[in-house]
């Protein structure tokens, strides 16, 4: 019987008929998923600009619209499936935002709106059911023709083999100069000292009060200190010692961003990637902000570039010196280990690929590695514990399931006795209700440190571990919404949520804002403001777009092959794997700062690999 029916299906599969017919499914199911998603909270422009490219895509793949059944496009009809269901995931909220907008239009009938409200989620799970698998159709067909595009036509693109008259050195130093040039004037002229949070207050005030907490990684803190004491005993003036580490700073992005800019050069990629990447690395405004801003981020990502692309050298041999770049990658790799608190994480996946890619090849490589990441494991427990410095408490290690647990509080699900009883040792229910936040973790767990026994938390961790799983599995949707609500910033679009932060936060040491020219302010405040909120800017802003592109890469190298960039890949995917099981802001720019550093330079690696293989083919 089946074996009759296959033949069958496939000649209707393949029929005029059906063809006609899918082409026009196609078609307003891609229409439709632009139209649904204009009630989004994300910025709508990236997912205009999928449309646009899906249909693009489309138009170029319309010779032959039964692609789609080939078993060769397995993976690319997985592919688009799970971004698809990851946007529709993250947007879940548009069908509460439609039933919202009925109320409104009839806000003048009492009666409508009291039946409205009444079976407001009953509603919202009907729309969610009978509109859901048409957004699901939409948001794959313009993945898969993008992906189709990408896997089928990327090698026949145009690609000018470009070689400079310039010496690397020469570019090195040219580019390192602009960049370093423009953003201390932007530094001296408008931010002098540099940017100084909160988290950079708590850093000087252990500097000065020469007392550590790891809360905010240590080592991070002790290279801060220095230039403080030079600003204080020097010349009696912290305002200067922070000017002075954010002026380091400066320099150390500038370098970092002009060794991969050099790389590219080395590399004769298309003269437009290169001159792309080095006005990205010099305008773009977060790079400019960051390079002067005190938090661990900016080093932390410094690594993770110098890392990636010292790599990328010592697989392709393209050094002046062996030692100079072993030593560049081992530098590079302790940075990310001691700079933030998801470092040895980050560093263990990557020895793990580089096992897994490359098996016995590259020992020295992996050795020095796995050296590193030793001696990161042993300063961070036992030689910081013996300093008596305070690690991170255990609330800082679980932001997803406080806010699972707080979600399903919010929604007013049903708990059992035991469970209220559990949940009382750490907080107030009722006060968890009221400061839950969707999108930040730290109401809950500032109040857990405030009013909870964190004693009693780590005394018991199995019992809240089983807690929470029950609390899951009786309420899953809860969860789900939850942990939607406090990662989706990371693989979604973007969010207009602390894009730039420019300001110095209120301190008792005296440390204030003293703008040199009226005039370079006003302009660059401007430009902060056209680069925050014109729609055609905004992608540059969204992680989640660093994030397709990063996995995009991947995918790409993955399809050819290309077991570097497949490498190279994988620290910026690891830090994006630590977000999402550990985040505590759903939305926040300097977690994932890294992708915005690396992934410029990995973009590169697709096309600089087709050349490569072009050339040995000649």
């Amino acid at each position: 019987m089946i074996s009759e029916f296959k033949p069958k299906l496939r000649r209707f599969l393949l029929s005029d008929l059906f063809t006609s017919a899918h082409g026009m499914i196609q078609f307003f199911t891609m229409l439709f998923w632009l139209i649904m998603l204009s009630y989004t909270d994300a910025y709508y422009v990236i997912y205009l600009l999928v449309g646009i490219l899906g249909f693009l895509c489309r138009s170029r793949m319309n010779t032959d619209r039964k692609r789609i059944f080939r078993r060769s496009e397995r993976s690319n009809l997985i592919m688009s499936a799970i971004f698809s269901f990851l946007v529709l995931s993250a947007n879940y909220h548009i069908f509460n935002t439609m039933l919202n907008g009925i109320v409104e239009q009839v806000n003048d009938d009492p009666i409508k709106v009291q039946n409205i409200l009444y079976h407001f989620n009953r509603l919202s799970g009907l729309f969610a059911v009978a509109l859901s698998p048409f957004l699901l159709l939409g948001g794959m067909y313009c993945t898969y023709f993008i992906l189709a595009f990408i896997t089928h036509k990327l090698d026949s693109l145009p690609y000018r083999h470009y070689t400079s008259q310039y010496s690397h050195r020469t570019v090195f130093l040219f580019v390192f100069g602009l960049i370093s040039v423009l953003h201390l004037s932007i530094l001296l002229l408008v931010f002098y000292p540099g940017v100084i949070t909160y988290d950079s207050i708590n850093q000087i005030t252990q500097c000065m009060e020469n007392s550590y907490s790891n809360a905010h990684p240590v080592f991070h803190t002790l290279l801060i200190r220095p230039f403080l004491a030079i600003g204080v005993r020097c010349f009696n003036d912290i305002t200067l010692g922070c000017a002075l580490y954010n002026t380091f700073s400066v320099f150390l992005t500038s370098a970092a961003f002009s060794y991969a800019v050099v790389t590219l050069h080395r590399m004769h990629v298309d003269k437009r990637i290169l001159v792309g990447a080095a006005l990205f690395y010099l305008l773009y405004p977060n790079h400019i902000l960051y390079s002067f801003t005190m938090w661990k981020d900016i080093p932390f990502s410094a690594s993770m570039l110098v890392f990636t692309v010292a790599v990328f050298r010592n697989i392709k041999q393209l050094y002046t010196s062996r030692k100079w770049n072993i030593a560049l990658i081992v530098i590079s790799s302790l940075g990310i280990c001691l700079f933030r608190g998801n470092g040895m994480i980050v560093l263990l996946i990557v020895i793990l690929a580089l096992l897994a890619i490359y098996r016995k090849q590259y020992k020295r490589l992996t050795v020095s590695l796995a050296c590193v990441l030793g001696a990161a494991v042993i300063v961070f427990f036992p030689v910081v514990s013996m300093m008596d410095i305070e690690q991170t408490d255990s609330v800082e290690l679980i932001s997803i399931p406080i806010q699972q647990i707080g979600k399903t509080i919010y929604d007013g699900k049903q708990l059992t006795d035991s469970q209220r009883e559990l949940i009382s040792q750490l907080a107030d229910i009722e006060e968890i209700r009221a400061k839950y936040n969707p999108n930040i973790s730290d109401p809950l767990k500032n109040l857990i440190r405030n009013t909870g026994n964190k004693e009693y938390l780590n005394q018991h961790k199995a019992q809240y571990a089983l807690m929470y799983l029950q609390i899951g599995l009786s309420h899953p949707v809860s969860y789900f919404k939850a942990y939607v609500d406090q990662t989706r910033g990371y693989w979604n679009a973007g969010y207009n949520y602390k894009v730039f932060r420019y300001n110095i936060y209120q301190n008792s040491y005296g440390i204030e804002r003293t703008p040199h020219s009226r005039i370079t302010a006003s302009f660059f405040y401007r430009y902060l403001d056209f680069c925050q909120f014109f729609e055609l800017t905004k992608p540059f802003n969204g992680i989640g777009v660093y994030t397709w592109l990063l996995v995009l890469i991947a995918y790409y190298a993955y399809r050819r092959k290309d077991k570097l960039t497949v490498l190279l890949t994988v620290p910026c995917l690891s830090v994006i794997f630590t977000l999402v099981i550990g985040t505590p802001v759903f939305a926040d720019i300097c977690y994932a700062y890294s992708l915005f550093c690396c992934v410029p330079f990995l973009i590169a690696m697709p096309f600089y690999n087709i050349h490569s293989e072009k050339d040995q083919a000649k």
